[in-house]
């Protein structure tokens, strides 16, 4: 392939792409229709199957561009807070205010599921052990004492409280709380979490 077929090809693919992320983000996962992002992106039904095999794997690439984005906005948050108990809730509300804004592309990451015989795209868990890896390092600070395996369950622990919190908030089963005492709730819960 020459140099400006693969140019050609890579802008083909980001075309489609954006095309799925629009579509998600309008109208979730329902909205996820080959024909019609074909339509969108400007292209052949042909064109995106060539890029996609499947409405499965078109889905997983814009999933893996949703976890970069969540793990680019929380390294930012990360770096800009030095105490590891601060920066964990920051953490917390960065991860919560990225779902909230992005709702359709949050619930998305955690609607979809692959077919049993199909494993998790490596690329998924490397943006998830990134992520992960914030909270550990944080956690690691506070508590010099936690090694290997429980460091691991503590952190899973810890992203897992934050997520139901979260996954709550978006099912407006909290609907009393504003954000500004949901965040605090958040709060709430990492100190008790982290609290030797």
């Amino acid at each position: 392939m020459s140099k400006r077929q693969q140019e050609k090809s890579e802008e083909t693919r980001r075309r489609v792409l954006q095309a799925a992320c629009e579509a998600v983000e309008t109208g979730g996962l329902d909205a996820v229709n080959i024909r019609t992002i074909a339509k969108d992106a400007g292209y052949s039904i042909g064109s995106v199957y060539k890029h996609f095999a499947d409405v499965d794997q078109l889905i997983v690439a814009v999933n893996h561009l949703t976890l970069i984005r969540i793990r680019e906005a929380m390294t930012e948050t990360a770096e800009a807070c030095v105490d590891p108990l601060e920066r964990l809730k920051a953490l917390a509300h960065t991860y919560y205010r990225f779902a909230r804004g992005n709702t359709n592309l949050w619930l998305a990451l955690f609607g979809h599921h692959l077919p049993d015989d199909q494993p998790a795209p490596e690329g998924h868990k490397d943006e998830n052990a990134a992520l992960l890896t914030l909270i550990g390092i944080a956690l690691k600070t506070l508590h010099p004492e936690l090694e290997g395996a429980e460091l691991e369950a503590r952190v899973r622990t810890c992203f897992a409280a934050v997520h139901g919190i979260v996954a709550l908030a978006l099912e407006n089963r909290f609907v009393s709380l504003s954000d500004e005492v949901l965040e605090k709730e958040l709060d709430f819960a990492v100190s008790k979490l982290v609290a030797k």
